[in-house]
């Protein structure tokens, strides 16, 4: 049986039952996740967008919420807007939305590697993103990575329908390029790369069609026909992307310039966790892009992207249709360009490589391709076919490849993102060497079990009142929001209660006090709550000011003869209550 070549409706309706399957997890789970420490401040910034047109263009308050004004507010104003409809909470809402645009990138994904090689490779490769924890964790709750990534792999697909069918003009696929690519840029306008790596392939493009002739002449045919394609792709997606963009529509020119600079110098200097050092966000090592990847990546897609390497030649002539060839150019180049520019310019990054997320579904269509080359080899009818011992290893190795990263995303739900892959310990061994919980989405999970402690113990506020105080160190809007007025969260330093402290930056060391609540995944903590109503505060020296100082200690930072002892089971070292 030719897996790779049945026939095309088959893949379609698996493809549709896939995803038929996602949209009930994300129905399902959607609340599970909570708010990160960013969101309040890009709800924010989407209401003020939302204002800013329900008003006539007047209300020009976004200018003033931190530097949300560099950024589109395509994915923030839309979420505004269907805010004032939905029965969820705000942030409910904005998770689910945030959800199914992620699913609308998988599908992307499906469409574009069905387009470039048929409907097996865009199986392979919507599996292999949905697989992919970074892409899935920050699916519900990334409302900057995400809606660019979506728009990324869309973007990428129309830019391959006009490949498949150049030298033609194909005005229905020019159109959609220019408002998905507008769209895209209206949520970040560096998005602007992709335009130049579209134009150097069309050039490429350009050049074998004049050598079929070399003349002048057949040189200004060409130049023609590029410029009827580039100029309306560039001039209606920078319309949508000025509509999409307050801030850009106060000065079209000067202010997307503006923002493509700061982005490149962006100021926020702030400590980021490598290899168990820390460093400034400002002062990364040129590797820091290459080993988040090298970490964060299942090995499934390391071993492909390594495989691809290798194999792009092959890959690439087998592609007979100078259209696929193209496609598999321009993912090469959306794929690794990036990484090669952060390795070269070194700009400041932090919360991992949270700010990559764009190059996963290219990432995983490239090696869908690797995969499709693999079971084409393997599994279909060879001569001399191929021995039953080689195909049944190979089997196996592809479905361990697969488990890795589903058994950790099971186990790590709803914090999928934190995933570490196997060859780097998984997260218990990379808890010292790489950033974890860094948004503080496990401060919901935390903020729930401290009202199930007050209620099953009765304790009451030192001070004898009605009112709890809780000290935050990390984002005070991830806790408060899901606590009632009886618990006010006050400064990490203030007079408290109850200390919750996420563990990255060591902010767990702050305060002294009794540990009461832990949240962790797979015996690693993420957030911890401890009572300190009978302990003083320590004295502070968070955040740490060194600007290269190495973690104190490779082990988990609570001591692990206080806990680890005491979490036998995943079960009870998910979410314990200590009395």
């Amino acid at each position: 049986m030719l897996i790779t070549t049945l026939p095309d409706k088959t893949y379609r309706n698996i493809a549709w039952a896939f995803m038929a399957v996602l949209f009930l997890i994300v129905c399902a789970t959607f609340e599970h996740y909570g708010i990160t420490w960013d969101e309040e401040i890009q709800n924010q910034y989407g209401e003020a967008v939302y204002d800013f047109y329900a008003s006539g263009l007047r209300d020009r308050h976004y200018e003033q919420i931190f530097n949300l004004y560099l950024y589109g507010g395509m994915f923030d104003g839309v979420a505004a807007f269907v805010n004032q409809f939905t029965p969820f909470h705000i942030f409910e809402t904005r998770h689910l939305l945030n959800a199914l645009l992620g699913l609308v990138g998988i599908w992307g994904t499906w469409r574009l590697g069905r387009l470039v090689a048929g409907g097996f490779t865009g199986l392979v490769a919507m599996a292999m993103l949905a697989l992919t924890p970074m892409y899935y964790g920050h699916m519900f709750n990334n409302p900057k990575d995400i809606p660019f990534a979506v728009g990324v792999i869309w973007t990428l697909y129309y830019m391959v329908k006009i490949f498949m069918r150049y030298p033609r003009l194909h005005w229905p696929s020019i159109v959609k390029l220019g408002l998905v690519f507008g769209l895209t840029l209206g949520v970040r306008v560096n998005g602007i790369m992709i335009l130049g790596h579209f134009g150097f392939v069309l050039g490429i493009m350009a050049l074998a069609e004049v050598k079929k002739q070399m003349t002048l002449r057949a040189f200004a045919k060409e130049l023609r026909r590029g410029l009827a394609v580039f100029v309306p792709v560039a001039l209606l997606s920078y319309g949508v992307m000025l509509f999409c963009w307050p801030w850009a529509q106060e000065a079209p020119l000067a202010n997307p310039i503006r923002a493509i600079m700061e982005f490149s110098n962006f100021p926020q200097n702030v400590e980021v966790l490598l290899g168990g050092t820390i460093y400034r966000s400002a002062e990364l090592p040129w590797y820091y892009v290459p080993a988040y990847l090298f970490a964060q990546l299942p090995l499934l897609h390391l071993l492909t992207m390594l495989a691809g390497l290798f194999m792009l030649t092959e890959i690439f002539l087998r592609l007979r249709k100078a259209g696929k060839r193209a496609a598999v150019a321009l993912c090469f180049l959306t794929v690794f360009f990036p990484v090669l520019y952060a390795i070269f310019t070194k700009p400041a990054l932090y919360d991992a490589v949270r700010h990559f997320l764009f190059i996963l579904p290219p990432l995983c269509l490239l090696g869908a391709l690797v995969i499709r080359r693999i079971v084409r080899a393997v599994f279909e009818p060879t001569d001399p076919p191929v021995r039953g011992s080689i195909r049944l290893v190979t089997g196996i190795v592809l479905l361990t490849l697969v488990f890795f990263p589903l058994y950790g995303m099971i186990r790590l739900h709803p914090y999928e993102y934190i995933y570490i892959n196997v060859l780097n310990g998984g997260v218990r061994g990379g808890y010292s060497d790489y950033e974890m919980d860094y948004w503080s989405s496990s401060f919901k999970e935390a903020s729930e079990e401290l009202l199930a402690y007050i209620e099953h113990t009765g304790t009451k506020p030192k001070d004898g009142g009605n009112i709890f105080k809780l000290a935050i160190c990390g984002s005070h809007e991830a806790a408060t929001l899901y606590l009632p007025p009886t618990i006010q969260g006050v400064d990490s330093e203030a007079d408290a209660d109850f200390f919750l402290a996420t563990t990255r930056w060591q902010c767990q060391d702050m305060r002294n006090g009794h540990e009461i609540i832990r949240i962790q995944r797979m015996g690693v903590p993420l957030s911890i709550i401890k009572d300190v109503r009978f302990f003083p505060p320590v004295e502070s020296n968070f955040p740490p000011q060194d600007e290269t100082t190495p973690r104190e200690a490779k082990e988990a930072p609570l001591g692990e003869d206080d806990w680890q002892a005491d979490h036998a089971t995943e079960e009870e070292a998910h979410e314990e209550i200590v009395p």
